[in-house]
């Protein structure tokens, strides 16, 4: 049965270990998740590729920009909303290594952490890969933080 996407968010919201992802095939309508997302519930949606783009310095290290880089920006992030999105984050995955990947998931499993280094919620959006999808993580009532987008209900 496929869950609820506001309640999970809801519980996400409460865990020490907040961050989670949500996996999809390209063109999996990732994008459009998103949206609704900040639509409905008052999200700030980081498109981190726009992003890249409006800042010139970034994309010209786009090459040596790493998950440390990465948590770095999230963490600088003066937004009010608690709930941020990530999306289009794949054009920098891509240039990454494995280890690097596995880094990424390191970030997203313990190192936002709340409330001792962030008071945000951070779902990450991305194109579903071996190296991620398979990674188990979970939050404390033993639910995944590493979803396909299938996993969810209609927003």
């Amino acid at each position: 049965m496929a869950e609820d996407l506001r309640r999970y968010l809801i519980t996400q919201g409460q865990e020490r270990y907040r961050a989670c992802i949500i996996h999809a095939p390209a063109m999996g309508h990732k994008t459009e998740l998103a949206r609704r997302i900040r639509d409905v519930l008052g999200a700030y949606l980081l498109d981190l590729q726009a992003y890249f783009l409006e800042h010139p310095d970034l994309a010209a290290k786009i090459d040596r920009f790493g998950p440390d880089d990465l948590e770095s920006l999230l963490l600088r992030l003066q937004v009010a909303p608690r709930l941020v999105v990530v999306d289009n984050l794949d054009f920098l995955l891509n240039t990454w290594s494995r280890a690097r990947l596995e880094q990424f998931v390191a970030m997203v499993d313990v190192r936002l952490v709340s409330p001792d280094v962030t008071d945000k919620t951070f779902v990450f959006f991305v194109q579903t890969r071996p190296e991620i999808a398979s990674r188990q993580l979970t939050n404390t009532r033993g639910q995944p933080r590493i979803l396909p987008l299938d996993a969810f209900q209609p927003l």
